[in-house]
């Protein structure tokens, strides 16, 4: 998984995003990278459910497959990405982020991210 973790950390050094990790649709985290790599693994377990939530809402609405979901916060916002069928990334933005290079960042990454499973 070096090759994942050099993606992650790619990712973080554009300077839109504070940390990342990918996590397994079970709830295990893949790999991080970023500042907050201790504090992630309740993040990790949450982020399946979380997603999964949002993609029911989509077939609900007849929306197609979910790609990304956001969640704004005081201090920063989480957005979290499908890899794949069986994978998800997970950003975690600094407050203050610019929401549209965070996006267009991360949709340029995960090509990278989902070859590197």
């Amino acid at each position: 998984m070096a090759d994942l973790r050099k993606v992650l950390e790619d990712l973080v050094a554009t300077g839109a995003v504070r940390s990342c990790l990918v996590v397994g649709r079970d709830g295990f985290i893949i790999e991080t990278a970023g500042d907050e790599t201790g504090q992630l693994e309740a993040v990790g377990a949450i982020a399946p459910s979380s997603l999964g939530a949002a993609e029911v809402i989509g077939l609900e609405l007849a929306q197609g497959p979910m790609s990304q979901a956001m969640f704004e916060f005081e201090k920063g916002a989480i957005m979290m990405s499908a890899v794949g069928s069986d994978a998800i990334l997970v950003t975690i933005l600094p407050s203050g982020a610019n929401l549209g290079k965070a996006r267009y960042d991360v949709r340029k990454f995960l090509p990278a991210v989902e070859k590197a499973l």
